[in-house]
């Protein structure tokens, strides 16, 4: 939730912007577009109480809308701006307070000093935020000074920064700082608003908000306690060691020195949760890398030519290499038979050895088409009486209508697939007959048996299916299968990138250093195998046929060769805006992270995730994508040195592994109330903020910059 405690919406002096002028409609509508929950309004010398009644039911129930103004103060002879912020039960009070000051006043002639101020508005339970060092007009370390202590409450003073970094650099120095949008035009106020501070802890109250700046053991452990926590107790170490934790489906950060145990601590965690049913891994970021987890290699590579519409020939090509010659009728043959005169009369009179042997291959093709066909059919009939959801899905009677019509199909098919069944062995029979008759004969009589066929057909359908079975290989051989993108990740603003497999079928001309085999066929054979059917091609109506079909089968390796399939090659890279790319180490980190939190998991284990990756991709990446997890309730525990996570996110819940005097202690806290309390033992209390910005890597800078979410709420 994010909080603005300056916020405009009138013009109330000559040299206020028009644009900061809004009506209820407008201000409902921006508001509800925004993450803004807290807004306080705080007009110039101006407080218009029924605009923010107005304002207020407009937004009831999104957005928390309190009351306050922006004083003009002078101290010393300066003139500085001042916010005053009020409880909201107060607001009536307020108004009548400073309509009361303004009297006989306009907003640009107004002025009143500290003194005054505080009189008449500390006693309504209120904020005081001073305009602060750069941000101008200011009030100085005196006259901050002076405030403080005429004010009921010195912890109620926040010094008004610039942005999220003055807030930082002031609150690593020990101030109580935020900032606000100081809003000048309200039609960029959805865009602006994403940069305004965000409150982690859920302040549903400006009471509430005010027992936070006072860091209220009661209040935040009250907080705390709304959100999902699951105490857990642990012994990674040994039992006399027992860890007891409340982990929270927040962010929750494991830090202290190396060596302190905090990557043991996670991976019991781990097992804590794996053995509840919760599968978990820890997360590490040294422990994978990019180029094994997209398989640049291709170990783990499948691939079917058929999920491209590509044939695998895997009959053909064994029909190729068991092709053999079919040879015609010699003439010889005939002249054999009709120069020996037949002088038995019983073969004389026996007719069916001289007749013409009928043609085989239509039958089978029609026998073929027809089984084909109705075993099609016999599965669709399986696939709709095993179906449950076909029948919840249509009527009963277009159900039954359905299975009565593929019945009668079924049926109609059966008695034609044997009727050419019938006819198929009929002539088969036939040619059989004729067959032996004629070879008894011959026996019997000595007279060469006539020839029953020439044998031209059988030598031109053998070549004919020898062209047709290597054109169809040599075909799909030849198309063009198109490369493969993956999604990998962002490389911020280098661009997105992805993963390209390019594919390539040996076609025996192909070469590139860079194309690997898939599986384990060996490039030689396999180029070899692709060139020498290009040449059985070429030589299907040649003399040379069937040597070019021996040279084939005599290739060393070649028997691995079985299908289009295992003539594939593959090139598999990285690319970035389409040109070839090779991640760094540190690019590999930032994309595996990024994937690891993009991922839809319930439990985030991370293991010193910052390993190779620089501040700004952790702070401006990382750590946003840590809190989107931590927002829809999901458990992250990262184990980290470095500050711009163990920070900058605010965990729910900090764990502190210390090493003092040869013992190993755990605590836990949290930066809400800033403390440490130690688990076990009867160890002192330790400052959260002092640990962090001593113990990890950049604390103080973190701080610095740790304005992006105010303060420690």
């Amino acid at each position: 939730m994010k909080i603005d405690i300056h916020v405009h919406t009138k013009k109330t002096k000559q040299g206020d912007s028009p644009d900061r002028n809004i009506d209820a409609d407008r201000f409902e509508e921006i508001i509800k577009n925004t993450e803004v929950k807290i807004l306080a309004i705080t007009n110039h010398n101006h407080f218009d109480l029924e605009q923010y009644a107005e304002f207020q039911k407009r937004v009831e129930g999104i957005c928390q809308i309190w009351p306050g103004i922006e004083l003009d103060v002078v101290e010393n002879g300066n003139r500085a701006h001042l916010l005053v912020i009020v409880n909201p039960t107060n607001a009536h009070e307020f108004a009548t307070r400073i309509q009361k000051l303004l009297e006989g006043k306009t907003a640009d002639n107004f002025t009143i000093s500290l003194e005054d101020t505080v009189e008449n508005f500390d006693d309504l339970d209120c904020i005081f935020i001073p305009h602060y060092f750069i941000k101008k007009p200011n009030l100085d370390d005196e006259a901050v000074e002076k405030l403080g202590n005429l004010t009921s409450n010195k912890k109620r003073i926040l010094k008004e920064a610039t942005n999220a970094i003055s807030a930082g650099i002031y609150i690593s120095h020990g101030h109580n700082s935020i900032y606000g949008s100081d809003v000048h035009n309200w039609e960029k106020y959805e865009g602006n608003s994403q940069n305004l501070p965000e409150l982690r802890l859920p302040v549903t109250s400006f009471e509430q908000f005010c027992l936070l700046l006072e860091k209220d053991d009661v209040t935040i452990k009250t907080m705390l306690d709304s959100k999902n926590q699951e105490n857990i107790v642990l012994n990674p170490f040994s039992a006399a060691e027992l860890i007891d934790l409340n982990i929270y489906n927040d962010i929750n950060i494991i830090f202290g020195s190396k060596g302190t145990g905090k990557t043991e601590i996670l991976q019991h965690l781990s097992d804590y949760y794996n053995a509840k049913g919760l599968k978990t891994e820890v997360y590490k970021s040294t422990e994978k890398q990019l180029k094994d987890i997209h398989d640049l290699k291709g170990n783990d590579l499948k691939f079917d030519v058929g999920e491209y519409e590509i044939d695998k020939c895997e009959i053909e090509l064994e029909r190729i290499r068991n092709a053999t010659q079919v040879n015609i009728t010699s003439l010889s043959k005939y002249r054999q038979h009709f120069s020996t005169k037949e002088t038995n009369r019983i073969s004389q009179k026996i007719k069916i050895k001289n007749f013409a042997i009928l043609d085989e291959s239509e039958l089978q093709r029609k026998f073929r088409e027809i089984k084909e066909v109705l075993t099609e059919f016999y599965e669709f009939n399986s696939f709709i009486e095993s179906d449950d959801n076909l029948q919840a899905l249509i009527s009963e009677d277009l159900f039954q209508e359905l299975v009565s019509v593929l019945d009668r199909i079924i049926n109609e098919l059966k008695e034609k697939s044997e009727d050419r069944f019938v006819a198929e062995k009929s002539v088969k029979l036939f040619n059989s007959i004729i067959n032996i008759f004629s070879s008894e004969i011959s026996k019997k009589t000595g007279v060469p048996e006539k020839p029953t066929k020439t044998g031209f057909f059988e030598y031109a359908s053998n070549r004919i299916n020898i062209e047709n079975d290597i054109k169809k290989i040599n075909n799909n051989i030849n198309k063009e299968i198109e490369p493969k993108e993956v999604y990998v990740g962002s490389l911020g603003a280098k661009g997105e990138l992805y993963c390209k497999t390019n594919f390539k079928i040996q076609n025996g001309h192909f070469s590139d250093p860079d194309f690997s085999t898939i599986g384990k066929v060996n490039k030689t054979p396999q180029k070899k195998v692709a060139k020498q059917l290009e040449l059985i091609e070429k030589n299907v109506y040649t003399n040379n046929l069937f040597e070019k079909i021996a040279s084939l089968n005599a290739i060393e390796g070649q028997e691995i060769v079985n299908s289009v399939n295992n003539l594939m090659l593959f090139n598999k890279h990285f690319i970035l805006n389409g040109e070839m790319y090779s991640p760094s180490s540190g690019e590999s980190s930032m994309i595996l992270l990024h994937n690891e939190l993009q991922e839809d998991k319930e439990i985030y284990l991370i293991d010193e995730p910052e390993k190779s990756l620089g501040n700004d991709y952790i702070n401006d990446v990382i750590v946003p994508l840590l809190k989107d997890r931590a927002k829809i309730g999901k458990i992250v525990i990262i184990a980290t040195h470095d500050a711009n996570i163990a920070v900058r996110t605010l965990p729910y819940n900090s764990i502190y592994r210390s090493h003092d005097q040869g013992n190993y202690y755990t605590y836990t806290g949290n930066p809400f109330s800033n403390s440490l309390k130690c688990t076990y033992g009867d160890k002192e209390d330790l400052d959260w903020k002092e640990i962090s910005m001593k113990t990890l890597e950049g604390g103080r800078d973190a701080f610095g910059e740790r304005g992006k979410i105010y303060g420690n709420l």
